[in-house]
């Protein structure tokens, strides 16, 4: 029961972080290039992810993707493998124009990690909803600097089973408030390198990580897009 309670107690602490596509986020424009992949690693004290996405963005604004993620525990040998979809809506605000925000939604499910020696299958859910504002500084086409924030609501579910004749199932959850900062840089408006910390408000015991995302945005331009800058 000790080791479950481990299990669970990692789990929790995971902050799945797909990476986003849009200035919002502190990404390259989908002016720049519908596509999107992305590659991320996540930082804590207790576990380490990495990770990669594909976005496709479109004209008025929506973009989606899903994503794909292995998770590694301290004191655990088994990783968990993460699969999970993200969505959101550019709008641009001010007088100038000159912020971007986001709604954005992510949902995350994490198979494992499992024990077959100990009789352990493990599993996790993360959805979160929130905003996104980003801004650009400075009017240098090969290297843009983007501030970013977001802040919304997470939800995490984990849930370990003892499936050993007689055994039994741990379940827990938790909601609370994630905030996000981070800056990105955007290189020929298509490559984006995003340092980023996540900071969980309202959880006991919450552990801030730390994050990375490099994106490449490609495809086809949007119409009337030659020019543009977000």
């Amino acid at each position: 029961m000790r080791r479950s309670l481990v299990v669970s107690l990692a789990l929790l602490a995971i902050v799945r972080a797909p990476a986003v596509a849009q200035t919002c986020e502190g990404l390259a424009s989908f002016t720049a290039g519908q596509m999107q992949v992305a590659g991320n690693a996540q930082f804590s004290d207790l576990t380490n992810t990495w990770g990669g996405s594909f976005t496709y963005g479109v004209p008025s604004g929506l973009y989606g993707g899903a994503s794909l993620s292995t998770t590694s525990f301290d004191g655990i040998e088994q990783n968990s493998l993460g699969i999970g979809g993200h969505a959101g809506y550019e709008m641009k605000v001010g007088q100038a124009k000159q912020f971007a925000i986001c709604p954005v939604a992510r949902l995350a499910l994490g198979m494992g990690p499992d024990d077959d020696a100990a009789n352990l299958n493990s599993s996790s859910t993360d959805a979160h909803l929130g905003l996104s504002v980003g801004t650009s500084v400075g009017t240098n086409q090969r290297m843009r600097i983007l501030p970013t924030a977001g802040l919304g609501l997470q939800y995490s579910k984990i849930k370990v089973e003892d499936t050993a004749p007689g055994g039994t199932t741990f379940e827990g959850s938790d909601t609370y408030g994630l905030a996000r900062l981070g800056v990105g840089f955007v290189f020929n408006q298509q490559i984006a390198v995003r340092p980023s910390v996540d900071i969980p408000l309202g959880l006991d015991n919450g552990d801030t990580s730390f994050g990375i995302t490099v994106a490449y945005n490609f495809g086809s331009k949007p119409m009337g897009s030659k020019g543009r800058r977000h």
